[in-house]
C-alpha cells in the first residue's frame, strides 16, 4: 500500500440496514488489534526473567472519533440510537485510499459534546468493537 495522508478516513454505521458514511468526521483514531497474553513468570523462571503465554484471546480495542455534531443528521441519530440500545451496531472503518476496511459490530459507550468559543460544536464519540472483525 502506498503512503497516504490521514484526511479522508471513512467510518460507516448501519442506518436501517444500509452501511452509511458517518457525516462530519473531523478526526478519528483507528481501532487497535490486541492479542491478550498472561504473565506466567514463576519462581523457576530463568534468571528471574518474566515469561508470558498466549491466552488465545484477541480483541479490537475502543477508539474515539470527533464529529462536527448535528443531531438532525441521520448517521448522528444512528449513533444516538446505538448508544441507547443494548445491542451492538454494525460499523466499519476504511483508510483514506479505501484499500483496507475493518468491519465489526460495536457499542457506542460515550458521547461527549464539546463547545469551544472559537470552534465548531462537536461530539467526541467512543466506540467499543465486539467480536471478530472482518478485515479486507
Amino acid at each position: 500500500m502506498a503512503k497516504q495522508g490521514g484526511f479522508g478516513l471513512q467510518i460507516k454505521i448501519d442506518v436501517s440496514g444500509t452501511m452509511t458514511a458517518v457525516a462530519h468526521v473531523l478526526d478519528s483514531d483507528l481501532p487497535e488489534q490486541e492479542r491478550i497474553i498472561a504473565d506466567a513468570t514463576g519462581h523457576d523462571s530463568a534468571n528471574g526473567h518474566a515469561e508470558y503465554l498466549s491466552t488465545g484471546l484477541r480483541q479490537i480495542n475502543e477508539f474515539k472519533m470527533t464529529l462536527a455534531w448535528d443531531a438532525t443528521e441521520s448517521t448522528h441519530q444512528a449513533i444516538l440510537a446505538a448508544y441507547n440500545s443494548d445491542s451492538a451496531v454494525g460499523m466499519s472503518v476504511a483508510d483514506p485510499a479505501g484499500t483496507e476496511t475493518i468491519a465489526f459490530n460495536a457499542f457506542i459507550t460515550k458521547i461527549g459534546r464539546v463547545s469551544e468559543k472559537k470552534g465548531v460544536y462537536k461530539a467526541e464519540v467512543t466506540v467499543q468493537p465486539t467480536g471478530a472483525p472482518t478485515i479486507s
